[in-house]
């Protein structure tokens, strides 16, 4: 799935960090006695969500100053110029999180990833996507930085001191846009879902990172200082927090919309800690180009680029009328989000772990009363490209345990009540051809491994 703006995970984030740090606070030695517990902060958080107006753009505008003292100091960055702050309805809100989600993608580019989620099996039939995306953005709003207005807002139904760390979250988003042009990530090129998640996963990893070292400043700690296994904790919690409309979201939606979080932070951590905040500014400029080096910190480092895929162009093997309606790069979490929907999680990210590149595109007829998905995967090693396509072809089976299978060397086909599967490796790659027409698959196969297999 391809990046979504995910203002609405703030409540969550500020959630999952009050429930962390006071049990950091026990362990430490400046500890302060009477901080509030967990449940306090929720039910401060659902009071307040549910009251009138108790923060004016005046309050907001003078703790904007405060915190944007403490936050350049963290981040190492100046604040260039002043910053337009206020406060911000529930209903003003919602109204500019969905003129920013229509002006992101056209409907029919909502409709057609929603298709191609449905295709890869991780969304019912029938999903109403574009609905409870909104629904899903909308509800736990607490504050957003605009940089095509370059102006930051806070939720005016919150409490103001709840609401410092969400601040220092936003106003980072501030220094980052001053020094680095948020920008230019706007209108990233399509086809190009994977890398565009991953730099979200930076600039979210960044500013998550500062709002953590805001917090615990009073406490004589940073970022650098927090354990590994402690900073694995805050990505766990925020996978399990109880926030109902993230809760029944498809596990797609919702580690999709936690990876930049999750992943970004412990990305960032490492990038603090093996070169100091001035490595994460020189990451705007050594971007990372895919969600495989947001997972593991040395491919980055040493700059492992992914395999270049370019899908041949194989519509005239469905027939006429048909036509692409959607192509984009999977990733290696977008791998292991789609086996671990049928497979156990280790399974899923072990057999993902050897991602290399991929492509994947999907075809409709003219009545768009039909789908077939493909995609085309690289992978590190002929092991690796083998263990993929035994876990894929796991995947599938339990997906469709009533197939009929046809399997040779190299190559299974799977007939379910979607159409035909195929299945094929051949070295390092593998082809995976999902709901095509009976008879058709073999001939899509011939044409689809002509495509363009390279570095980028």
């Amino acid at each position: 799935m391809s990046k979504r703006n995910s203002w609405g995970l703030l409540i969550l984030l500020l959630l999952v960090v009050n429930e962390w740090a006071p049990a950091q606070k026990a362990k430490s030695a400046k500890a302060k006695s009477g901080a509030k517990s967990v449940a306090q902060t929720k039910a401060t958080t659902v009071a307040a969500a549910n009251s009138k107006a108790v923060v004016t753009s005046e309050q907001v505008a003078a703790m904007t100053d405060e915190v944007m003292k403490q936050v350049s100091e963290i981040r190492g960055l100046q604040l260039l110029h002043p910053v337009k702050s206020g406060a911000k309805s529930r209903a003003e809100i919602e109204a500019m999180v969905v003129k920013s989600f229509n002006e992101e993608m056209t409907p029919e580019e909502i409709r057609a990833e929603a298709k191609t989620m449905e295709a890869f099996g991780l969304i019912p039939k029938g999903f109403k996507y574009r609905e409870f995306i909104i629904k899903l953005l909308t509800e736990q709003i607490a504050g957003f930085y605009d940089p095509k207005i370059k102006e930051f807002h806070l939720a005016d139904w919150n409490a103001l001191e709840m609401q410092k760390p969400v601040m220092a979250h936003e106003l980072t988003h501030v220094l980052q846009d001053q020094h680095f042009n948020l920008l230019r990530f706007d209108k990233w090129p399509k086809a190009d879902g994977d890398r565009e998640t991953a730099i979200h996963a930076l600039i979210e990893g960044d500013a998550l990172a500062v709002m953590i070292d805001y917090l615990m400043r009073p406490m004589g700690q940073s970022l650098t200082k927090i354990p590994a296994a402690a900073l694995t904790q805050i990505t766990t919690m925020m996978s399990s927090a109880d926030m109902p409309e993230l809760k029944a979201a498809p596990n797609v939606i919702r580690e999709s919309l936690i990876f930049p979080y999750s992943y970004g932070l412990i990305f960032t951590a490492e990038l603090v800690k093996d070169q100091q905040w001035q490595g994460v500014s020189a990451a705007y400029e050594k971007l990372p180009q895919s969600t495989e080096q947001i997972l593991h910190y040395a491919k980055y480092k040493n700059n492992e680029l992914p395999v270049k895929i370019t899908l041949a162009d194989a519509v005239a093997a469905f027939g006429a009328g048909w036509k692409t309606t959607n192509k984009d790069t999977h990733g290696e979490f977008g791998y292991y989000l789609t086996l671990a929907e049928f497979l156990d999680k280790e399974e899923a990210r072990k057999a993902a772990d050897g991602w290399g590149g991929d492509q994947y595109a999907l075809y409709e007829n003219a009545a768009k009363t039909a789908a077939t998905l493909v995609h085309l995967s690289a992978w590190d090693s002929d092991v690796d490209a083998q263990e993929f396509f035994h876990a894929y072809s796991t995947r599938t089976a339990k997906r469709y345990p009533q197939s009929k299978v046809n399997s040779s060397a190299g190559k299974i086909v799977y007939g379910t009540p979607e159409g035909e599967t195929l299945i094929e490796l051949r070295a390092k790659n593998v082809l995976v051809i999902e709901g095509a027409t009976a008879g058709k698959a073999e001939g899509a196969a011939a044409k689809l491994w002509e495509s363009g297999i390279g570095k980028e």
